[in-house]
């Protein structure tokens, strides 16, 4: 290597060794144990050989390896997922510690002529604390010149918006739909924790086409029956340049939020899973005597038959869920049923060498589990009988205005009969009145009753929900137990509201209170013209606003279609004030606060 080389490499590695010792971040002002102060700093990066940007790496696999020295004992932390290269390879770098070193290998010969960049992510830390090592990539060349274009990006999850880390980002100069399936791409790049990535040493002159995959096998291709994935509509034509010290290649400490966030990005890509293309019987159970559980792969299966061998058609009791993909068959009747059923099931499956439907017959054995074992009064061991049928009831106080008293039975019920049950109300002066109500039985779940008292529940009021004993009885010939259940309207004046002023819709649209996680939904509304949405009976804490273009109106976040070129239904959540990262997207409600925001959604969704 020439003179002028070797300044210029030793001089760029300096430059990671300071950004590495003096972090832009704050300092770590915790207690330290007895015995001295705890070691808080990551390892520092001392020496790479060969140097960042060398021209003329070899290719083959006994001389291409990569040292990375620190100036301390380092441990690997998941290096197979972690440490990448692009263009990647069929199988992924190995890594071994020597020393105080890493040393990365290559699976296969390098090609000649082409830049590779390798980026070690959160695959190092130190030995003794555990102090991660902040994402580096290191970049070398088998040919005279390292390209030097790069794209940047983010990479949130489809329908809670959140960044995902270590995913797969695809850049491929193939633009078949098929590509992403048996090629492997000319360029790739790994998500950091913020779901933030860098396609480095680019090529000019290149249009590509991008995707994200979960990749869980880290074989750089795409896997629908097990991985998510991500697209753009559009392509891309790299033009940004690699410099020194602009942020989206500046090497950041993960816990630095504000340079995490501050760092710009080019694309945005929506992780989804698809529903399968292949249709065949995932799953079968038997779950009771009278209960089986078949899943199938696919929504929407074309069934011609399902006989049960000995059980007349008129006593099954088919239950679908939402989009019949998973279905319950159950045995209406209260004679012996055998241990062991014979079902056929004659269905359109997916042929796999044609990739059509075809029609098959499977027949399958469903055996009766066994059952809770407990000793008679003779010392046998025999099992457990049933003596109530199960159910629950359902009335939250927070949402039972909204969404009523459910009752859930564990077994289809064959006597109903509602017109037994009584709601009453009890005044602030003792009194007591009936309370009308009305019945509902859901559309996607025949065991699930809403009852819905037809006057709007009064504050202050307590009401009583009584169940007789006996009322109810289930396909086992089983009677179901008394309840008395009270309920009434939140009346802690420590809660709080919040009423939002949707405006300028022009589509349907689903607007949910979620927990600042976006995994619990609190109260849901569906709308297709402005409206006033109240959100009553908070506690104190955190929360977000997700809306979602419902554009089919079916109450549900459709995800999207590789082959179809159709992205997820948008997600939206409302940025709540002008603060930049995730807490813009956060309202933390006091209590005792009647709080009300407007949303022009058609704006947000422009």
């Amino acid at each position: 290597m020439k003179k002028g080389q070797n300044l210029l490499s030793t001089a760029i590695v300096l430059g990671i060794v300071t950004f590495l010792v003096f972090p832009p971040s704050c300092a770590n002002t915790s207690t330290p144990p007895e015995g001295g102060p705890k070691d808080t700093l990551a390892p520092v990066l001392m020496e790479i050989i060969p140097a960042y940007n060398t021209t003329g790496h070899p290719i083959d696999i006994k001389h291409s390896q990569i040292s990375f020295e620190f100036d301390e004992y380092v441990a690997l932390n998941n290096p197979n997922s972690f440490i990448f290269l692009s263009p990647p390879q069929s199988k992924p770098p190995t890594a071994k510690i020597k020393g105080k070193k890493v040393v990365v290998s290559f699976t296969e010969p390098l090609d000649s002529n082409r830049t590779y960049s390798l980026s070690l992510g959160e695959a190092i830390k130190d030995n003794n604390e555990g102090n991660p090592f902040p994402p580096y990539t290191h970049s070398f060349s088998t040919g005279d010149h390292v390209d030097s274009l790069f794209v940047s990006g983010n990479i949130v999850e489809a329908s809670t918006m959140l960044p995902m880390s270590n995913i797969t980002v695809l850049f491929h100069t193939d633009q078949s739909d098929s590509a992403i399936y048996k090629v492997r791409p000319k360029a790739a790049a790994k998500s950091d924790l913020w779901g933030y990535f860098t396609v480095r040493n680019l090529p000019v002159d290149t249009v590509y086409r991008v995707f994200a995959i979960e990749d869980l096998n880290n074989n750089n291709l795409y896997d629908p029956d097990q991985e998510r994935v991500a697209f753009l509509d559009t392509l891309v034509l790299p033009s940004s340049v690699m410099r020194p010290g602009i942020p989206e290649l500046v090497t950041v400490a993960m816990t630095d939020t504000a340079a995490c966030l501050a760092r710009p990005a080019q694309l945005s890509l929506a992780m989804f899973k698809e529903v399968s293309q292949r249709q065949f019987l995932r799953a079968r159970e038997r779950v009771s005597r009278r209960q089986m559980y078949l899943k199938f792969a696919a929504p929407y299966p074309q069934i011609d038959s399902l006989i049960l061998e000995g059980i007349p058609q008129e006593k099954l009791i088919l239950e679908y869920n939402f989009y019949r993909d998973s279905i319950t068959v159950w045995i209406n009747d209260q004679g012996p049923v055998p241990d062991t059923l014979q079902m056929r099931l004659s269905y359109q499956r997916t042929d796999d060498s044609l990739n059509i439907l075809v029609p098959v017959t499977d027949t399958v054995r469903m055996i009766r589990p066994k059952g809770k074992m407990v000793e008679n009064r003779w010392g046998e061991m025999v099992e457990e009988a049933d003596t109530l049928a199960a159910y629950e009831v359902d009335a939250s106080p927070e949402k039972i205005d909204q969404d009523g008293i459910v009752i859930l039975f564990e077994s289809p019920m064959i006597l109903t009969p509602f017109d037994s049950i009584t709601i009453t109300s009890k005044n602030t002066r003792e009194q007591i009145a009936p309370a009308p109500f009305t019945v509902e039985r859901d559309t996607a779940n025949i065991r699930r009753f809403i009852l819905r008292l037809q006057e709007k529940l009064t504050a202050g009021y307590e009401y009583t929900l009584r169940i007789p004993d006996s009322l109810f009885l289930d396909i086992d010939g089983i009677y179901c137990d008394s309840l008395v259940q009270k309920f009434s309207l939140p009346q802690n004046e420590d809660l709080s509201s919040l009423t939002v002023e949707a405006s300028n819709v022009n589509e349907k649209y689903m607007v949910e209170l979620v927990d600042e996680k976006r995994t619990k939904v609190y109260r849901t509304y569906h709308i297709d013209t402005a409206a006033v949405l109240a959100f009553p009976y908070l506690k104190a804490g955190k929360y977000s606003l997700r809306i979602t273009e419902d554009m089919n109106g079916n109450g549900q976040i459709d995800t999207g279609d590789l082959l179809e070129h159709r992205q997820p239904e948008k997600v939206m959540m409302f940025k709540f004030n002008d603060v930049v990262g995730n807490n813009a997207y956060i309202i933390e409600i006091p209590e005792r606060t009647e709080l009300i925001q407007t949303i022009d959604i058609g704006e947000m969704f422009r």
